[in-house]
Parts: C-alpha cells; structure tokens; sequence
C-alpha cells in the first residue's frame, strides 16, 4: 500500500473517473456539432465516441477505477484522430488548430499516404474574417457594399457575425461550383444550410443559434427586402464578388413552419461558359453542326426545351453568342436577365410596371431587331407574337417547358396556337438535359452484360467498358465532378410539318423525327456512357420518363 487512505484514494480516483466521463460527453458533444456545421453529416465519429463510452462503463464495472489508466489515453487519442482528420479535409479557412501545427499535420498526412492534402486543399478567406487570399465583397443591390464595416454606419456585433457568416456561406458556395444556396430553417434557432452542385442538393452544415436567423435577416438587407415582413414571400437581388469573379444572386424568401427559407441562385455576371459559343455545352458533332446551320438563318424560330434547370437559357445564350453581334441588332427579354451580354439589348420583364413578356415583345419589334430571344414562352398571346415575328424576317430563340421535342408541338397546340402558324414559324426545336460528368480521379470500370447490350441496341462488339461512380475527396464522395449537356434536335422538314395538321400524338410526332435522323434524349446519354463521360445510372435518372 502506498500509505493513502482507502476513502482518500477511492476519492482521488472517483474524481479522475468523474473527470474522464466529463470530457468523454464534452468531445461527443464538440464531435457531433462540429461534424455537422462541417461535414453535414455527424457519422462514424459520433458513432466511435459513444461506442468509447459504453466501454468506458464496462470497463469500469469489470475492473474498477483502474479502467481510467487505459480510457484516459484512448478518449485523448480519439480526439486527437479526429482533430487531424478534420483538419486534412477542411479547406485552410475552416481549420481549428494554428499554423504552427501545420509540420505536425504534413507529418500525419505523410503517414497517411495524404501528402497533398495540405496543400491543394487551401481556402481563400472571406472578407472581414482576417486571413490572407482572396476576398468576398457583398454588395447591395444598389452597389454599396455590406461588410459590417462601412464608413459612417453602425452596425451592432450580432449583424456583424451573421456578415461574416453569410460571406463563408458564399466563398464555400462559390468554391463548390454550387448554383444554389438554400437556407432552410430547422425547430429552435438553426438554420440548415444546403448546396445544389452539379444539379443535386448536398448538405453543408447548420448556422447554429441566433447566427442562422440573423443569417437570413442579412441576406433580405442585401437583397432589400422587408425584413420586418415574415409571412409573405418576396424575391431581391444583389451582387457578390469573390476574387475579382462577380455574380449576380436572385433571392427569394417563403414563410415555413419554422421560419422564413431563403433559397438563392448565383449567376455568372460576366458570362463566361456563354461567350465560348455552343461548343462547351456537350452537343454531338452531328447536332452542333446542323445547330449552327439553323441560327444563322435570317428568320425562323429555335425553341430549347426541357425541365426546370435544365440549361436552357443557357444554350440560348451560348447560341447567340455565335451570332456576329456588330453586323445584327440582337434583342433579348428576360425573366430576369441572367448574363449581361456586350453590344446586345437587355430588357427585363417587370410585371408590377406592367412589362410582360407580350408587351415588351411588340415594342421590340418596332426596334428594328434582327434576332430576339423571348426568355420563355408562358402564354398564347407571347407565343403568337413571337411567330409573327419569326414569319416577318426576324430569328426568334426561345424556351418552353417540355419533357422532349415532340411534347413541345402538344404543349403549343394545347396553348391555343393555330397549327399553320406552328407548322409555318417553327424551324427546329431541341431538347436538353444536364447529366453528371463521372469524377476522372475515382471512376470504376466494369464490362456491361450481354443482355443491357442487346436491349440498348449496343452491338457487344463494340463495346469492352463501361465506368460507373465511385466516390472520392475530388468528387466530395458523389462520384461525379461537372455536368454537360445530352439532347434531342427535331428539324421542322416536311414530314413533320404535314403531321402536325392531323392533331398528332407525341408518339407519332416521335416517330416521324427519328425517321428523319433524329437522335432520343436517351441514345445520347447512351453515347457519353460508351465514351466514359458519364454512368448507366445517371442516364436512366435523367432521362427516365
């Protein structure tokens, strides 16, 4: 015996126990937050520190207070595992330890075959928050900036976190490729925050506490919005610049059951991918080159069809931007305008100033345009004048929601458009979708069986490989990095026109346009999983009726 008493020594160790446990339930609440505002998810780590827990009890019963001896070391080894993983999977911005662990973490990123991970994983910071790189300014909507620090405007502390966390939300957004940023308020005060890359929603963390709501009241500032009004939706805009890169977001807020939700669309200002033309948007050789013959007819109507966020006005653009925009007046109307355009004529539709689309349409057409672009085509009134226009020596592009090309013709005929003035004014129309490109760094091959070969119509001959997803670092675990486009063009040639005089069914429609050369949605999407680009089941989820 050491000389101790037995209740001193029993209180000494009872104490070392009760401070075990303590922190045993601190790191599984730290874990747990921390996983979810950073990875979005909290599993396996929480899942390891209550298993941790159990044995720390079993432990106990089975061999006394002398258990602490093995559990202390192991619950500090399990943080400490944690932590370094965090830190290798975050970018810079985002890590908890100073930089003078960052020979400590190459060591352990060396140890785990990661030797990269420091340094292609770096976050440029956001503005305000104080570490060099790249910043991120938020503008108003009438171009003043809102940091929380503006000359000769208070702003109180709360306001200046929710800035700062608005400003991680957006770098993070933009970093991601993410096209939208949805803030959807969850039971107490978090604010879940979601990311929409490459056409799917991921999740990104929770704004916890009062920061989440005041996160929102933020974004309405920004967008000048009421932010007193709660129960009524309501849409804003404003800019964000993040390393000279500017964006355009479109805000729009609804009341839920736990509080306002705010979903947000970034938008390209400068146009980028648009003014490269029609090359980088995945059209076949065969498509882009009778594309390109259609667009510079001097009249004539071009309209993309498809889905919501489907791309394509998008393509429009990208098509417009093939068009000599010096030597032709070029006119677009749009709901609302998603790229500014150099030597081309923006106007937005205002429906509170009465400017609808049918409205502004008949204005521009005493303009002397050459080429106009209808942003979508929503009624039979907008539908009609844009045909006119395309009969009177004017090209008209413009979209309509429709699953393929041949329900477009059924969807203008349940419209009310006259089938003459279709089967006149229509040159082509062509049918979009945006799948997932597979992730280079990760992708499986396989050898696809006879029996998919046969119904697809693949001679097996032809074909030795398909590769499916996986899932890495590169890709956030998805498999996919990138989308490009698949699509249908149905040429307007006689066969389909006399067709269109009988009230034809969509199968029929279908029918005539694949005798004459036209390639399905689905045999597209078939031709990038031959060439690798992208998987069987990203076809069939995108293109399934």
């Amino acid at each position: 015996m050491t000389g101790i008493p037995v209740g001193q020594h029993f209180f000494i160790w009872g104490t070392v126990w009760l401070g075990v446990a303590a922190a045993w339930a601190a790191a599984c609440v730290w874990v747990d937050r921390d996983a979810g505002e950073v990875f979005g998810r909290t599993k396996p780590w929480t899942l390891i520190l209550v298993a941790f827990g159990v044995a720390f009890c079993l432990a106990s019963l089975r061999y006394g207070l002398a258990s602490v001896n093995l559990m202390l070391p192991a619950l500090f080894g399990l943080v400490a595992w944690y932590t370094c993983w965090r830190e290798l999977n975050v970018p810079r911005g985002d890590r908890i330890l100073p930089p003078q662990f960052d020979g400590l973490l190459g060591l352990v990123a060396q140890a785990c075959g990661r030797g990269d991970a420091l340094g292609t994983r770096p976050r440029p910071a956001a503005a305000g928050v104080g570490s060099a790189g790249p910043t991120l300014v938020l503008l108003k909507k009438d171009g003043k900036p809102y940091d929380g620090r503006t000359p000769g405007e208070r702003v109180d502390s709360e306001t200046s976190e929710a800035i700062v966390a608005v400003q991680r939300i957006f770098t993070k957004a933009i970093q991601v490729r993410a096209t939208d940023i949805h803030l959807e308020p969850r039971s107490g005060d978090d604010v879940q925050v979601r990311y929409r890359i490459d056409g799917i929603l991921q999740n990104a963390g929770t704004v916890s506490g009062a920061a989440g709501r005041a996160a929102v009241s933020a974004i309405k500032v920004l967008g000048d919005m009421d932010i007193a009004e709660r129960r009524r939706p309501q849409d804003g805009t404003f800019t964000v610049v993040f390393d000279s890169r500017r964006f355009d977001v479109r805000a729009a807020s609804s009341p839920t059951n736990y509080g306002e939700k705010v979903a947000l669309r970034l938008l390209d200002a400068e146009g980028g991918i648009v003014k490269q033309g029609l090359d980088k948007f995945g059209l076949s050789n065969t498509v882009l080159k009778k594309l390109r013959e259609i667009i510079h007819r001097p009249h004539g109507m071009l309209i993309v069809c498809g889905p919501t966020g489907s791309g394509k006005t998008t393509t429009l653009y990208g098509a417009i931007g093939e068009i000599d925009v010096l030597s032709r007046n070029i006119v677009t109307i749009e709901d609302p305008i998603e790229y500014r355009l150099d030597n081309i004529s923006q106007t937005a539709v205002n429906v509170a100033a009465d400017l609808t689309f049918a409205k502004i349409l008949r204005s521009v057409l005493r303009q002397d345009p050459d080429v106009i672009l209808v942003g979508e085509i929503r009624d039979k009134e907008t539908a009609e004048i844009a045909m006119q226009a395309a009969l009177t020596g004017h090209f008209v592009f413009t979209t309509l929601h429709a699953n393929d090309t041949a329900t477009t013709v059924t969807r203008l005929l349940d419209i009310g458009i006259d089938t003459t003035l279709i089967q006149s004014a229509v040159t082509a129309v062509l049918g979009q979708r945006l799948i997932r490109v597979l992730c280079q760094e990760c992708r499986e091959a396989y050898k696809p069986t006879p029996e998919f070969l046969k119904s697809a119509g693949i001679p097996a001959d032809k074909v030795n490989v398909f590769y499916k997803e996986k899932g890495c670092p590169a890709c956030n675990g998805t498999g996919y990095r990138g989308r490009t486009g698949v699509h249908e063009l149905m040429i307007f040639d006689k066969a389909v026109r006399e067709l269109i005089v009988g009230q034809p069914s969509i199968q029929a429609i279908r029918t005539a346009a694949r005798k004459a050369g036209m390639r399905t949605l689905q045999e597209a999407g078939l031709q990038k999983v031959i060439a690798g680009i992208t998987s069987v089941n990203e076809v069939i989820r995108v293109t399934k009726a």
